[in-house]
C-alpha cells in the first residue's frame, strides 16, 4: 500500500458503507484511542505512511550518537527505522496515551534495552529538557496543532544548537481530495506554508522538498536547522 493509501482506502470505505462517521475517523487520526486506534489504525498507518516516514527520516539523516525524537510517533515505525541509523538515545512523544501504551508493547525490545523513552505529551508542552535532542521528526501531525507558533518554539527549545527538524506531511491538494474527513479539524498546508513560521520561530536553512516517487505524489518534507 502506498504512503497515503491507507488513509484514502479508509475514507472511501467509510463513505461507501456509511457504517462509521467521517468525524469519528478524523478524530481517530488526530488522537487514536481504544482498540480501533491502538491496533487497526496504528498498524495501518505504519504501513500506509511508510514511504513518507522513510523520506522524512532520509531528509533528517540522523547519524552516529545523535539523540532522536519522534513527535506523534503513532504506530512507531519511524522509531524502529531510526534505531538502525543512530546509536543515540531515542525519544517518542504522542498526544495519545493509548499510542504510548501500544508503543511499550511493540517496541518493548528498544524500551527494555534502555534505548527508547516513550512519553504522553502535547507538542506545545514537551516534558524534555532544553537542547536534549539533535534531530526531531514528525509526520502527519501538523494538521492538528492548534498553535503552530507555540509548537515550533517548543521543538526549537528541545533541539541542541545545530540540531535539525523535519516535518513530513500530505499537501493541501492531496488532503483536499479527502474533504469528508479532513473538514473535521484538519489544517491543510501547501508547499512553503511552513517556511515563514519556521523562520519566525528562529530556525534557519529552511527548505521544502517535494517528494518525487509516484506513490508519494503530493507529499512534502520541510526541513530546518536550529542555529
Amino acid at each position: 500500500m502506498n504512503n497515503a493509501g491507507f488513509l484514502h482506502r479508509t475514507v472511501h470505505q467509510v463513505l461507501a458503507s456509511d457504517l462509521m462517521p467521517t468525524k469519528f475517523i478524523a478524530g481517530q487520526l488526530r488522537k487514536p484511542t481504544g482498540p480501533f486506534g491502538r491496533w487497526l489504525l496504528a498498524g495501518g498507518l505504519n504501513e500506509g505512511n511508510r514511504g513518507l516516514l522513510a523520506a522524512t527520516l532520509d531528509a533528517l539523516a540522523p547519524v552516529a550518537q545523535e539523540r532522536f525524537l519522534d513527535v506523534g510517533f503513532g504506530g512507531g515505525a519511524a522509531l524502529r527505522m531510526a534505531a538502525s541509523r543512530t546509536a543515540g538515545a531515542l525519544y517518542g512523544v504522542d498526544f495519545s496515551a493509548d499510542m504510548v501504551l501500544r508503543g511499550h508493547k511493540v517496541l518493548a525490545d528498544l524500551c527494555s534495552a534502555g534505548r527508547l523513552n516513550l512519553l504522553t505529551a502535547d507538542v506545545a508542552d514537551l516534558p524534555l529538557r532544553s537542547e536534549l535532542v539533535h534531530t526531531i521528526l514528525t509526520t502527519n501531525t501538523i494538521y492538528f496543532w492548534p498553535d503552530l507558533a507555540g509548537a515550533l518554539a517548543e521543538l526549537k527549545r528541545v533541539l541542541a544548537p545545530g540540531g535539525r527538524l523535519a516535518l513530513g506531511y500530505h499537501g493541501r491538494e492531496k488532503l483536499a481530495q479527502l474533504s469528508p474527513v479532513t473538514q473535521h479539524g484538519f489544517r491543510l498546508f501547501a508547499p512553503g506554508d511552513l517556511e515563514e513560521p519556521l523562520r519566525v520561530a528562529g530556525f534557519g536553512d529552511v527548505q521544502t522538498i517535494a517528494l518525487q516517487e509516484q506513490a508519494l505524489n503530493g507529499d512534502f518534507v520541510t526541513i530546518a536547522k536550529r542555529g
